[in-house]
């Protein structure tokens, strides 16, 4: 791998075909792509580089905010931009009850033994929780009351 510019020139039929070339390689750093802006964008969304410049070169070096690095061989994680700063992290969650008075305790379906109800309980938390809107959501309310009040076939057993 070269870590300074690099120019190649290879005839092609098609785009796909250019495509296909470009990414036929171990190296995934940086592309740029140059044409028509259609085209370019098209062509650019194909390639499998860390970094595409769409009718322009080193705009991606220049702009410090951007993420900087490449994919296969060319490496992994980022440098510069959120991504940069988040690759020097260690991240850990920390979860603390804000309400003092009131304890959290895994729900009843989901103690063990788990009930014939866990499934169905946990699919209604996620609606309730992860909705895309008010009906959604409502919608979760209705099948966590449900679940927790209409009895469920099956045993409770594993197999």
């Amino acid at each position: 791998q070269r870590v300074r510019p690099v120019l190649a020139v290879v005839k092609f039929e098609t785009e796909a075909e250019a495509v296909a070339l470009a990414n036929d390689c171990e190296f995934g750093l940086g592309s740029n792509v140059f044409g028509t802006r259609k085209t370019a964008l098209n062509l650019g969304k194909q390639l499998n580089a860390g970094m595409t410049t769409i009718n322009d070169f080193c705009a991606t070096y220049m702009a410090q905010s951007l993420p900087f690095g490449g994919v296969k061989e060319s490496g992994f994680d980022r440098f510069a931009g959120i991504e940069g700063l988040r690759g020097c992290c260690h991240i850990k969650s920390v979860v603390v009850d804000n309400v003092p008075f009131l304890k959290t305790d895994i729900p009843p379906p989901l103690q063990y033994p788990v009930r014939t109800n866990a499934f169905a309980f946990c699919k209604a938390l996620c609606h309730t929780f992860f909705g895309l809107n008010a009906f959604h959501k409502s919608r979760g309310l209705g099948m966590l009351v449900k679940a927790l009040v209409v009895p469920q076939p099956g045993s409770t057993k594993r197999d």
